[in-house]
């Protein structure tokens, strides 16, 4: 089941919080949590359920061993921690990455290892970083006496179960404990429906007017054309857009949610494209993933303890990996190195040139944002194009090796400039309509800016971001309610995305 779907908009949502809402007020928190895990099992079946069983036995087994390795009196804890990882790696390994590596190995070695064909389960890349930081965690004492109940809500809770964000256990599991958490709160309400409106608005109004754009250009090259200068730059700029409105928009649904029933998820995007370098970027976009990234896969591997060139090293793995684990191709690998090796130098342009470690993007010169973007654009080629040969075409097309091009609306323009730049091939030959172009640049302008949206409502990062029992009482501060205007806003956003619903389509990372 989608977040954009009327199903889900209609029935689903309004009958999950009725029902939770009343066995809170009767029940208490303990009953009102096993029927949001119940209704969670039933969103996450809703698409498949053959997968249900799926994830209801990856829950109990990593249950079970967790609490074996939260116990420090048993020997063996360590294989317990390599059963668990290769349980969970395993399963991701088999549904995602069997089909890549048995199709690699035959044409490498000219073996017939079976090719299969296997349905990728929703959500299982995520899910599975959840359980593998659980297991790791418990198996380092930070795991103390964790309930079933409050296990399967934090597996299954389904406003994060899809496409996250990579929620820590130990930033959820506690609120389920604290039962003042668990009172229906009408600010915490008001501001859930906000965010929702909002996120829902980013995916269905901006996002998915841009995918055809997007669609357009990677599917021609995909076909072999080969665009022009300003068709490629168009179309990858669509995509860079689509993709920040649509992930960000359903993390922001996701944080919307949450709030709804009393909880906190960690915020995913803080404006990502207002960043000043490469190393601003990554801590602005899809921040639950640099988090476990940097915890349990650089830092493991060595982090910055043993000497700056393998400081470097154990970045740009981590990069490598984390391209890995966005797809299972040559093109995010390729994707991966690429950041990987975008990050090495701007460490070493940071050590040379003495830049300080906390460098902040306001501060950076506006070459500084103009590289990163271009940086970060280059990369979506190589995340969205479908094969390796689409990205080279695309490549190439955006630095002008197949010529420039301007939209045909803009012919009397054209023809009206110097007979040297007419000769110089810009021929009106494109297809995009000025209203496409601003629809792309005010999409732009809403990705720098939209991000900001807790700001905009008018709370903190800090006041939707999970944190100590004390956080609550100061959610709503003086002169921090929500205004009527905002109501207003959250409430047109709203209506133009139910209005977008019948063209909306699946999330970006739907099945991930």
């Amino acid at each position: 089941m989608r977040f954009n779907s009327p199903e889900f908009l209609a029935v689903f949502l309004p009958l999950t919080w009725a029902v939770w809402f009343l066995l809170q007020r009767r029940g208490g928190s303990r009953v009102g949590a096993a029927w949001l895990t119940l209704a969670s099992l039933g969103f996450y079946a809703w698409w498949d359920w053959r997968f249900a069983p799926l994830l209801v036995l990856s829950l109990l087994v990593n249950f079970g061993l967790g609490r074996r390795l939260a116990d420090p009196a048993p020997r063996g804890r360590r294989g317990w921690l390599v059963a668990g990882l290769v349980w969970n790696l395993g399963l991701l390994g088999f549904f995602k990455y069997w089909n890549f590596f048995t199709g690699n190995l035959n044409a490498a070695l000219a073996t017939s290892l079976p090719v299969l064909q296997v349905v990728l389960p929703l959500g299982i890349s995520f899910f599975t970083f959840q359980k593998i930081a659980f297991l790791v965690d418990a198996w380092r004492g930070r795991v103390k006496d964790v309930r079933f109940g409050d296990f399967a809500l934090f597996v299954m809770f389904f406003p994060q179960l899809i496409a996250g964000p990579i929620v820590h256990h130990g930033e959820f599991i506690p609120q389920l404990q604290d039962n003042a958490r668990w009172r229906p709160d009408a600010r915490k309400f008001a501001l859930g429906l906000t965010l929702f409106a909002a996120g829902l608005f980013q995916k269905c109004v901006i996002a998915d007017t841009l995918a055809p754009l997007a669609d357009s250009a990677f599917g021609l090259a995909a076909y072999g054309t080969r665009l022009r200068f300003f068709e490629a730059w168009v179309g990858v700029a669509a995509y860079g857009v689509q993709l920040l409105n649509d992930f960000a928009g359903y993390s922001y649904m996701a944080l919307g949610l949450a709030l709804l029933f009393g909880l906190r998820l960690p915020v995913n995007f803080l404006a990502p494209y207002t960043a000043g370098s490469i190393i601003e970027f990554w801590r602005r976009w899809h921040l639950t993933l640099s988090a476990f990234l940097r915890d349990y896969v650089y830092i493991p591997l060595g982090g910055n303890r043993r000497g700056y060139r393998l400081q470097l090293l154990n970045l740009f793995l981590t990069m490598v990996l984390a391209g890995l684990w966005h797809g299972a191709g040559w093109t995010f690998v390729l994707w991966g190195v690429w950041h990987g090796l975008a990050l090495c130098v701007n460490h070493l342009w940071r050590r040379r040139s003495g830049t300080a470690p906390d460098h902040a993007a306001t501060s950076a010169p506006a070459w500084a944002h103009g590289l990163t973007l271009l940086a970060v654009f280059f990369g979506w080629v190589l995340f969205r194009a479908p094969d390796l040969l689409a990205a080279r075409l695309l490549g190439e097309s955006l630095v002008g090796l197949h010529g420039i091009t301007v939209p045909v609306a803009w012919s009397d323009w054209v023809n009206s400039l110097a007979p040297v730049v007419r000769a110089r091939g810009l021929f009106p030959n494109l297809t995009v309509t000025p209203t496409a172009l601003l629809m792309l640049a005010l999409a732009g302008l809403f990705a720098v800016r939209g991000p900001l949206l807790l700001r905009w409502i008018g709370v903190s990062a800090d006041e939707v971001t999970p944190g100590p029992a004390s956080q609550d009482a100061a959610l709503a501060p003086a002169g921090r309610d929500l205004h009527w205007s905002r109501a207003v806003y959250a409430g047109a956003m709203f209506a133009l995305a139910v209005a977008a619903l019948a063209r909306s389509s699946p999330f970006l990372y739907f099945q991930f």
